[in-house]
């Protein structure tokens, strides 16, 4: 006995529910062609203008925002680190002198 052939189209269903994504990236694309070859309307133009200038100044004031932030985080961590520093400065400081008040008390003694 020999298995039915599949048709065409069950193998193309077959395909899609295989790889869903690839349905959806063809899609996209065909939509991406076909919008670079219709041309703008001036009125679109002059409707649109004042949102894409709205989205730009918005990117911009949260990319400054952003910035600002990091920077205040980085101040912030840097007094500590210094802060740090100077006080493993006194700690080795504090050691060295211990160890010579060590040293001069046994040759004394």
């Amino acid at each position: 006995m020999t298995t039915p052939r599949k048709t065409a189209p069950k193998d193309r269903a077959e395909g899609i529910e295989k790889n869903p994504l690839a349905l959806v990236a063809g899609g996209v694309a065909l939509g991406v062609v076909i919008g670079a070859l219709v041309p703008r309307l001036q009125k679109e133009k002059e409707l649109l203008a004042p949102v894409g200038k709205r989205i730009a100044e918005g990117a911009t004031a949260a990319a400054a925002a952003a910035r600002e932030a990091g920077k205040a985080e980085i101040d912030a961590i840097l007094p500590q680190r210094d802060a740090a520093k100077e006080q493993i400065g006194k700690i080795i400081g504090s050691a060295v002198t211990a160890a010579k008040e060590a040293a001069a008390s046994k040759t004394d003694a």
